[in-house]
């Protein structure tokens, strides 16, 4: 029986904190490009308003909305820059867990390897254990009939 991986332990933790990193760059994402859709979706609404004034009041109230949508706009970018940080935030949390997680499987990988050939060195030395013995066996019958 082949002893564990001694940091068999550390590995699933490591593994645990990789999935965790993906999930948060995943919701990330997500909000990034529903703060972008949003800004999108703003920017069109306000480009195909057609605003015809007929008044002076008219003209206020268009002045005031486009000035209104403007600043909601500019908050929008703010939102989605802050967005886009925080993905990039989340990409490189993710990439460093996943560089944690992957030294250890190179690890964990190297001990089962060295492993298997212990025990491939050990079968083999069974085999020529076994071997020699039936030679001896052998040699001592030829032996005995001469």
């Amino acid at each position: 029986m082949t002893p564990p991986f001694s940091l068999a332990g550390l590995l699933r933790l490591r593994g645990v904190q990789e999935r965790a990193a993906a999930e948060r760059l995943s919701r990330a994402a997500v909000t990034a490009r529903q703060s972008e859709a949003r800004e999108h979706r703003t920017r069109t609404a306000l480009a195909d308003s057609a605003d015809a004034a007929v008044d002076v009041r008219s003209l206020a109230a268009i002045a005031a909305s486009r000035a209104a949508a403007r600043a909601r706009i500019g908050e929008l970018a703010l939102i989605a820059d802050a967005q886009r940080d925080d993905v990039d935030a989340a990409r490189r949390a993710h990439t460093e867990a996943k560089r944690r997680a992957l030294g250890l499987e190179k690890l964990e990988a190297a001990h089962r390897e060295r492993e298997r050939r212990g025990e491939l060195r050990a079968e083999q030395s069974a085999l020529d254990e076994i071997a020699t013995g039936r030679w001896a066996i052998a040699s001592a019958r030829q032996e005995g009939a001469a």
